[in-house]
């Protein structure tokens, strides 16, 4: 008798394991479509700034070039985006890396559905 309650454990702790694996599996397959769906969502965003940004200056360099002259207007454009390119880089640890890893923190860490 001893015998056979130590096989239904073992049987009974096999469907356990398995069904952790399978929950784990569930878990990061959905943080990573969730993951991977945010970081494209934002690569997205971030495409259609870049040609609305690029379509923008290039009016402000054309309007500038025909109020102050041609090289004037293209240097005030240029200037504008080198101090932009020296923001973003000062500030690239809290705009960039930080974003990510509260996104993978609340996707991988979901404590919401845990409860």
């Amino acid at each position: 008798m001893a015998e056979k309650s130590l096989e239904g454990l073992a049987k009974e702790a096999r469907q356990y394991a398995d069904l952790r694996f399978d929950e784990l599996k569930l878990k990061t397959t959905r943080g990573l479509s969730t993951a991977l769906g945010q970081t494209l969502a934002y690569l997205l965003i971030f495409a259609v700034l870049a040609i609305v940004l690029g379509l923008l200056s290039l009016a402000l360099l054309q309007w500038l070039n025909s109020l102050v002259g041609s090289p004037w207007g293209t240097l005030i454009v240029a200037g504008a985006f080198l101090i932009a390119l020296i923001a973003l880089w000062v500030n690239r640890g809290k705009l960039f890396r930080d974003l990510f890893v509260k996104l993978f923190i609340d996707v991988f860490y979901d404590t919401e559905s845990d409860e």
